[in-house]
């Protein structure tokens, strides 16, 4: 046999033709709005009132003033020297004022980010690297992430990662953050690491406590939660107390600093252990090792999750109670740039903090400008106010992060919100939730992400079509007009709906799913198409057989009822639903066209509704005829093709009541009475 091919007529071939020419034709065009795109700066500069500059000074420098502390006690987290903390906290603003896509969001070190550094610092140290050069490493893997993902608009598949995933992953993080400063708050010393040890060892240790230590500690949480309630409850009345609130981190840590030094400044040894000496200034840009970036990029992985995850949540949220719109995959190229940016010169991974943005938010602020006066005021700090910064004390630092982080802390109520929704969903945040309190953070969060995506793709292999009869009619079809109950669909007629793309990990289970809803509900043409018994030319194997009577038994279908059901003749698969089908799906569809009309005879009618073009094209070029509705005519003799229908009820009320031969309503005494 001879096989010709013309290349002129292949679909793929005039698809990826058409493709590379309207590619070709707006490259130039498309080039520079995406280069702009990535400097979201030049399309808002040119509409910025001057009359804004004075709320994007006053909401820069309160964040600034908020974000100093902060990063010495996210740096502490971290288990890293403070100033890799400061250091990490004066780029990342002003790079924002150029690519930042929200008016609102303030990046810098968080919590969450600092306990994933410290995980890795952890597991990478014993190798001989100090943990700036473990940081900085991780920095720049997380900017390679973020970079790459944002160039190349992939910001899509941060939805692996499902909302209960990420709730509980924060929640466990969170405590595993507060579990980590309880001893500094009681000034013990020797407590392991992980939550066991950690919860054993603090029990352990009270006797050993420090009476003036544990007084600064919980005296900083008292002030600290104290002005935070005052704000609360007093702050949109009285400006002055808004912002003896918000500035409540920073005002503590300068009296407590202060306290200690004059308490401490004539001591060889302090009362209590202190912060010490930081490096004023910023540090020569140098390139991360290389050879330590392959070591830590793996792990980085869980950095990355959780800092644009964040990081986009808290964008997103803001912008929708600000009514504007921002562009995950340009915040996720800001990320990126700033991440690398931070590690050439000592910094720490960054990411959005929902904390600072709402006090940014709040403040007023009207354009990603504030962001430079930010990074002015930590600027500031680097340079002239890290003599000042030594004399903090290690359990004010403890209470500002205890404070802070509780507040991330989801309610139970959450968590019962996901079982009463869906208790898959439930099981992954709880997963993510207790594999990352005692396991760890990178492990849980990437187990229960590995669990949504298994369990997602199950529900795909395990998807089956919906086999639609008078009884549930009205339950699948409730929004479908016309008469009621049994009087939707004609005798002999059998509907099958499809709510999901057909592929090779399901193709197998739809194919059934048809067969089985003809074959439980009608007969077949032959007169041994559903019996085992009376064949005398029945092949070996009647498995075939005796599945359809497992299958009317199941429906409910007793034995001496069968002989009257229905003959089938006609079939309607509702593919509204269907988005796709792979070439695997193609061929399950063939093969259920041929052995239905094995089952059924050559006469039996395919009806198709809602069936996508695209769709149309992939079975036609793999040998299926097609007409259209509008082409039959009464009970006109339509051959071996498959009809075509935009419409539900069009397809159930085609030709009328042509089945209406004696046969056909012995049958439908047990359809409409019994089996339906």
């Amino acid at each position: 046999m001879k096989l010709t091919f013309n290349l002129s007529q292949d679909e793929n071939y005039r698809r990826i033709k058409g493709y590379l020419l309207d590619g070709t034709r707006a490259l130039p065009g498309s080039t520079g709005r995406y280069l702009i795109q990535k400097v979201p700066v030049v399309q808002w500069i040119g509409n910025y009132s001057p009359s804004w500059i004075i709320n994007d000074l006053i909401a820069g420098l309160t964040v600034g003033v908020i974000l100093v502390p902060q990063a010495l006690a996210y740096a502490k987290i971290a288990g890293i020297p403070l100033q890799d903390g400061l250091l990490a906290s004066w780029l990342p603003s002003g790079l924002y004022f150029i690519m930042g896509t929200s008016k609102d969001i303030n990046t810098g070190p968080t919590s969450i980010i600092g306990l994933l550094t410290a995980q890795i610092i952890k597991e990478v140290s014993s190798e001989g690297f100090t943990p700036t050069a473990i940081t900085v490493a991780i920095s720049f893997s997380v900017g390679i992430y973020c970079f790459i993902m944002g160039m190349l608009n992939l910001g899509f598949l941060l939805e692996f990662v499902s909302l209960p995933v990420l709730t509980g992953f924060i929640s466990a993080a969170a405590i595993t953050i507060i579990l980590g400063q309880v001893p500094a708050i009681f000034g013990e010393t020797g407590v392991g690491t992980g939550t066991a040890n950690q919860i054993h060892d603090i029990f352990t240790k009270l006797p050993l406590t420090k009476p003036v230590t544990v007084a600064v500690g919980l005296g900083s949480m008292v002030l600290l939660i104290m002005l935070q309630v005052l704000g609360q409850r007093l702050g949109k009345k009285n400006k002055a107390i808004w912002i003896i609130s918000i500035g409540r981190n920073a005002l503590i840590i300068i009296l407590f600093t202060i306290t200690s030094f004059f308490l401490n400044r004539n001591l060889k040894t302090p009362l209590f252990d202190l912060t010490g000496k930081i490096p004023p200034g910023l540090i020569p840009p140098k390139t991360p090792d290389l050879a330590l970036v392959k070591r830590v990029f793996a792990p980085s992985v869980a950095v990355f999750l959780a800092a644009s995850l964040e990081h986009i949540a808290i964008a997103k949220s803001f912008g929708r109670k600000n009514h504007y719109t921002i562009s995950a995959n340009q915040e996720l190229t800001f990320l990126g740039v700033a991440n690398l940016a931070n590690s050439f010169f000592g910094g720490m991974a960054v990411g959005g903090a929902a904390s600072r943005t709402a006090v940014n938010s709040e403040s007023g602020v009207k354009s990603p400008l504030s962001g430079i006066v930010t990074s002015a005021a930590v600027l500031a700090s680097i340079f002239f106010l890290t003599n000042a910064l030594f004399w903090i004390p290690k359990a004010t630092l403890s209470a500002v992060i205890i404070v802070a982080v509780w507040q991330i802390v989801v309610s139970p109520s959450v968590f019962i919100s996901f079982w009463k929704i869906s208790f898959m969903d439930f099981v992954a945040s709880q997963i993510a939730f207790w594999v990352t309190l005692f396991v760890s953070a990178e492990f849980g969060i990437e187990s229960a992400t590995a669990f949504m995506v298994a369990i997602s793709i199950l529900q795909t292999v395990f998807s089956k079509g919906t086999t639609v009869t008078s009884k549930n009619f009205e339950e699948v079809y409730p929004q479908l007009e016309g008469g009621h109950g049994r009087q939707h669909i004609q005798i002999g007629t059998q509907i099958v709906r499809f709510d999901y793309p057909i592929i090779f990990v399901n193709a197998s289970r739809a194919k059934e799913s048809i067969l089985d809803a003809v074959q439980t509900w009608n007969l077949g043409a032959s007169p041994f198409s559903d019996s085992a018994s009376g064949n005398p030319d029945r092949l070996w194997n009647e498995l075939g057989a005796k599945r359809i009577k497992f299958l009317r038994r199941k429906a409910g279908i007793q034995p001496r009822d069968e002989e009257y059901l229905p003959q089938i003749r006609a079939v309607i698969l509702d593919f509204q639903g269907v988005r796709y089908v792979d070439a695997t799906g193609i061929e399950a569809l063939k093969a259920m066209k041929t052995e239905l009309r094995t089952y059924a005879g050559e006469g039996v009618e395919i009806r198709f509704v809602g069936l996508r073009n695209l769709i149309v094209g992939k079975l036609e070029r793999a040998g299926w005829s097609f007409i259209d509705q509008g082409e039959v005519e009464g009970s006109a003799e339509i051959g071996s093709k498959v009809v075509l229908y935009q419409r539900l009820n069009e397809a159930i009320y085609a030709n009328g009541d042509v089945y209406e031969n004696d046969s056909f309503k012995k049958g439908a005494k047990v359809e409409l009475e019994d089996t339906h």
